[in-house]
């Protein structure tokens, strides 16, 4: 798992900041001019909370490294509106009490447009209560639905990833065709995967699945055969795993030593190489639904995406892969969080703020490395079913299986 001890970072831009001006709202709130729209040339500042280090850090570094890629590229093309963005970021260690003091003292601190950021649900919904307060809106890369549902108590919080149903559905769709309606589930035993579980539960039944078995694992874990072969032992016809690296390679790894001969399928929480890397050849074999960035070169030239992610990854592939990686799904939920602001800012217009930037987010059509967006005040997330499709593993390579998408 990628690791960096950097306790916090800063992003300028290329352009000279002016001083920011005074007397603000402490928390940058709703209708308050804050000191990142005020002054003809000051910078546009965006405060990002991150899992740099610790569990969660294969999400959070491409995060952080595209969204600052994503502030070069608009800097270099002359800002927002002629200001400069200034991207801010706090390490949150994969701990969600540091989200939310990181969080804090972004809005107390830096008087930012917007915010960015967890990598995990946990962590972003310990923080909603004090973004909702703060009135400064959140684009977080968290993939459970209740991250922004129900909008009415989400106000201030959008989010670029598909929400699990999503990549849940184009699993579905496969087994449907293939006529494989018994099934066993994995989840992390954490939000993301227990999250998922319960969308399973709502989701499958009415469309004839029966659910066999259903089995935690830790996110520690490297050893989950006891579990397995309970789940063996139910004779599954699938199974779906809703879990991140490294426990989902640990389950990847005991599928195999147990010789399971039911199809394994995982959540988008695999989309990177550090899940080829950690479970080798074991992963070779098994189902990802994911967005369509590992598979880019595969598609054909009229996918809207196409253009937008063979930019992406060259970008990215050219400033970061020695480091950290080619790129991967993760790391787009940063370049997307990044720009989606960009159009926001844009559309506020002049002097804009934390409130004007929020409204102009719920009617933003966008076309992003993640996916087609259409956002609006009843759906902060807005994602096309169509971005996500389903992918197979072969020979240690991402290959597209055609014609299973998340509608």
């Amino acid at each position: 798992m990628l690791k960096r001890g950097r306790k916090w970072s800063l992003v300028a831009g290329v352009f000279a900041s002016s001083a920011l001006m005074m007397g603000l709202s402490a928390c940058g709130g709703a209708g308050s001019p804050t000191s990142s729209g005020s002054s003809s040339h000051s910078p546009y500042v965006l405060g990002m909370s991150i899992s740099e280090t610790g569990p969660y850090s294969s999400l959070g570094v491409p995060e952080v490294d595209s969204a600052k890629l994503a502030v070069q590229q608009i800097n270099a093309k002359g800002g927002v509106n002629g200001h400069p963005l200034k991207l801010v970021v706090l390490n949150s260690n994969s701990s969600a009490t540091t989200a939310v003091e990181n969080f804090r003292q972004l809005m107390q601190n830096d008087s930012p447009l917007g915010l960015l950021g967890c990598a995990s649900t946990g962590s972003t919904m310990a923080a909603i209560p004090e973004i909702e307060r703060g009135q400064v809106p959140l684009i977080s890369f968290a993939s459970d639905a209740e991250v922004i549902q129900p909008v009415s108590q989400r106000q201030w919080i959008f989010k670029v990833p598909p929400v699990d149903i999503t990549p849940m559905q184009v699993i579905l769709n496969y087994l449907k065709a293939h006529h494989l309606m018994r099934v066993a589930f994995v989840y992390g035993n954490f939000s993301y995967g227990t999250g998922a579980l319960s969308d399973f539960n709502k989701i499958a039944p009415p469309q004839g699945f029966t659910l066999v078995a259903s089995e935690p694992v830790d996110l520690t874990a490297t050893n989950v055969t006891p579990q397995l072969a309970s789940l063996k032992s139910a004779n599954p016809q699938a199974v779906l795993v809703w879990d991140i690296p490294p426990s989902a390679d640990t389950v990847a790894t005991d599928y195999r030593s147990l010789g399971i001969t039911a199809p394994i399928f995982f959540s988008d929480g695999v989309s990177n190489d550090v899940f080829i890397s950690l479970a080798k050849n074991a992963v070779n074999g098994v189902y990802v639904a994911s967005t369509k960035l590992l598979i880019a070169s595969q598609l054909p030239a009229s996918d809207p995406q196409k253009s937008v992610l063979t930019n992406y990854i060259n970008a990215y592939d050219k400033e970061y892969q020695s480091s950290a990686g080619p790129a991967n799904m993760f790391g787009g939920f940063g370049y997307d969080g990044v720009y989606l602001y960009k159009d926001a800012i844009e559309a506020a217009g002049a002097n804009p703020t934390p409130t004007s930037v929020r409204n102009a987010l719920e009617h933003l059509n966008y076309n992003g490395v993640t996916g087609v967006m259409h956002m609006t005040p009843t759906n902060h997330n807005g994602l096309d079913p169509r971005s996500e499709v389903l992918i197979k593993i072969v020979n240690d390579q991402w290959k597209w299986v055609p014609g299973y998408y998340g509608n």
